[in-house]
């Protein structure tokens, strides 16, 4: 929250949409999937204890982080709600794992062996899920080493295995080689959980799907053995892909800053580090006070937009550190003080992870820095 600290740029984060967007996911796919809603990374930038507040009303049933540290800030913050540590964790860690009220992510025997001598250790029972590497190639068991790592557990007293998922390599792609491609990925799991079940051991909560997943394959990741979605990127307001359903979803963060200065230029004067901008006419150039250091991708430069009183302005020359300069030469009314839309309804993050040529709209949200205050909103 904001306090009394002055700033020089805000996120304004709309819990109250939040709460819809999981309420349309959950109307979509029933109460009988449980959803896991991603707090990493800050909550994509958002803030992770203040999301998980709010998320926690909304009735999403897990926390999805990347690390202990993660885990830690949210338990410390009270949040009750389950939480998985989605990626590996390094085994100096392990200490605080056993200690620590979290699902932790299982993908090799040795890990697990490790971590069931730690618990016995401190007398403490350990929920562990196990990650499958189904083709993401990235980290997780492949099938055959899952099914003996499922094997083991189920003679581990100290590791109780709440579950077990997988992960999309290319579900947001609607080509026809990379929906076949995931199409495999969910063929190979389903063997893999059939396995399972057939011989008695087969975990809770099974999941693979992650936002496009949900939305590109949701008959085949919502029924069957499937019982748990891990929409993250979906639950902000990015819909990867679009269907008729995710109409009501909407971006839940924008971002805005202020005009401090201006400078009335003549034709062929030079902006910013590197003369990577020149002026070919009279030109009324301002200062942002953000850059760089805040989030504004450098890969932004004389491509990049902001808005000034309803109208878009360009950024001209590079991005610094601590500021941005903009033309509004065609915006005669743009004065010192003017709020700037960096983030918003007329220039999505969306738009923006597309001008640096970013696969993902995250790359946008998570830059954002801690100078940037999160102010936030509800009904």
């Amino acid at each position: 929250m904001l306090g009394m600290r002055p700033y020089m740029a805000e996120a304004i984060i709309d819990l109250t949409q939040l709460a819809r967007n999981i309420a349309t996911v959950r109307a979509r796919v029933g109460e009988g999937i449980k959803i896991l809603f991603p707090v990493k990374a800050d909550a994509y930038g958002h803030g992770a204890v203040a999301l998980a507040r709010a998320a926690e009303k909304a009735g999403v049933d897990y926390f999805g982080v990347a690390n202990i540290a993660e885990a830690q800030e949210l338990r410390e913050a009270g949040i009750k709600t389950p939480i998985l540590i989605l990626a590996s964790s390094r085994i100096a860690h392990i200490t605080e794992l056993v200690r620590t009220d979290v699902d932790i992510t299982i993908s090799s025997l040795e890990f697990a062996q490790a971590l069931a001598a730690e618990a016995q250790r401190q007398r403490r029972r350990v929920r562990v899920q196990v990650k499958v590497d189904t083709g993401m190639g990235r980290n997780g068991a492949l099938p055959p080493e899952a099914l003996q790592i499922c094997r083991a557990l189920a003679q581990m007293p100290q590791l109780e295995c709440t579950g077990i998922f997988s992960h999309f390599a290319c579900s947001y792609s609607e080509q026809p080689e990379d929906q076949e491609f995931t199409r495999h990925q969910i063929t190979v799991f389903n063997e893999l959980l059939a396995q399972l079940d057939r011989e008695g051991i087969l975990p809770p909560l099974r999941h693979i799907a992650n936002s496009s997943g949900v939305v590109q394959y949701e008959p085949e990741v919502t029924t069957g053995y499937y019982n748990m979605i891990r929409p993250g990127i979906l639950l902000y307001g990015y819909p990867e892909v679009r269907r008729p359903w995710t109409e009501p979803i909407k971006p839940i963060l924008r971002m805005r800053s202020w005009i401090v200065t201006e400078n009335r230029l003549p034709p062929g004067s030079f902006i910013g580090y590197g003369r990577r901008f020149q002026t070919k006419r009279p030109s009324r150039i301002v200062t942002i006070p953000v850059g760089y250091a805040d989030g504004v991708i450098w890969l932004l430069a004389n491509v990049g937009e902001v808005v000034i009183c309803g109208k878009r302005a360009p950024i001209v020359g590079a991005i610094s550190m601590d500021q941005i300069t903009v033309d509004v030469t065609d915006i005669p009314e743009a004065k010192v003080g003017d709020e700037v839309e960096l983030i918003g309804p007329q220039i999505t993050a969306e738009e923006i992870a597309r001008k640096i040529g970013a696969n993902f709209t995250e790359v946008v949200l998570t830059a954002l820095s801690k100078r940037v205050a999160r102010t936030y909103r509800s009904l």
